[in-house]
């Protein structure tokens, strides 16, 4: 356990000391401006953050530019490391489970800060100049308040917990971007292209829609949505801590299933050379 939290911390060393966590931080808040600002002068600065947090395009025309960033931080450490010959090194020194847990940790946590952060200090800075939410959002919202018509966590705008709405919508959908940042980290070693590494978490993403769709899946298979919104367990419970706790832990599930996957494909190529 001891050794590894002293990988654990190296690994983050290694990512907060480089260019590119900084990079995708900057690229967030760049791209997140880029699709709010046309509604910005639409309306003539007389819109609120409330309205252009729920008309950002980070789900949207984004996604894209979104899943490359979320991949600079940690996401190619393994692919590095196989470049550099350094892999063989730290598998033999501190074994191939402790290693990928450790490099899952990494990315997901470090592509998490990347879109949360983003999008923290993108809003905060609106926030400067707009107001949280006009009179006339908040008077809609009350009006469809129990007609299942709002969000999962509109219901916080309406109990006067405004930061609290902000911090839980952008957790959610940074909860979704870390599974498909260590997505690009587990696919990694099967894949040694590293233009096609980038690409991975958007093609994920469409195949996953797309698979869904076609076969009927069920609410829960949709993480596109639970990621979003919440989704399938905003219709389960009303309770926003609730839904806060399953939304977290069923993203963390689903890393730490790709994190077994990562070790598996791993062993598997130190058994075949």
């Amino acid at each position: 356990m001891i050794l590894f939290f002293k990988v654990l911390c190296s690994d983050f060393k290694r990512m907060f000391s480089s260019w590119k966590f900084y990079a995708a931080i900057l690229g967030i808040v760049s791209v997140t401006f880029i699709s709010i600002w046309p509604e910005v002068t639409a309306s003539g600065y007389a819109c609120s953050v409330y309205y252009l947090v729920s008309a950002r395009g980070g789900l949207g025309a984004f996604l894209t530019v979104f899943t490359v960033l979320i991949v600079l931080p940690y996401s190619l450490s393994y692919w590095e490391d196989l470049q550099n010959n350094y892999v063989y090194y730290l598998k033999c020194r501190i074994g191939i489970t402790q290693y990928c847990w450790s490099h899952t940790l990494t990315a997901a946590i470090g592509a998490f800060l990347t879109v949360f952060l983003g999008y923290i200090i993108c809003f905060g800075l609106m926030a400067i100049k707009l107001p949280i939410i006009l009179p006339t959002e908040l008077e809609t919202l009350q009006l469809y308040m129990g007609k299942d018509i709002l969000s999962g966590y509109d219901s916080l705008i309406l109990q006067h917990f405004k930061s609290l709405y902000f911090l839980a919508v952008f957790s959610t959908e940074a909860m979704g971007y870390s599974f498909l940042a260590v997505f690009a980290l587990v696919i990694s070693a099967k894949i040694e292209n590293v233009f096609l590494l980038f690409s991975m978490p958007v093609i994920f993403y469409n195949g996953s829609v797309l698979l869904c769709n076609v076969l009927g899946l069920p609410g829960i298979c949709r993480w596109y949505y639970i990621m979003k919104t919440g989704g399938y367990f905003s219709r389960i419970f009303t309770n926003i801590g609730k839904l806060m706790i399953c939304v977290f832990l069923y993203f963390a599930s689903l890393i730490c299933l790709e994190c077994i996957l990562f070790i598996f494909w791993l062993k598997k190529r130190r058994l075949h050379g």
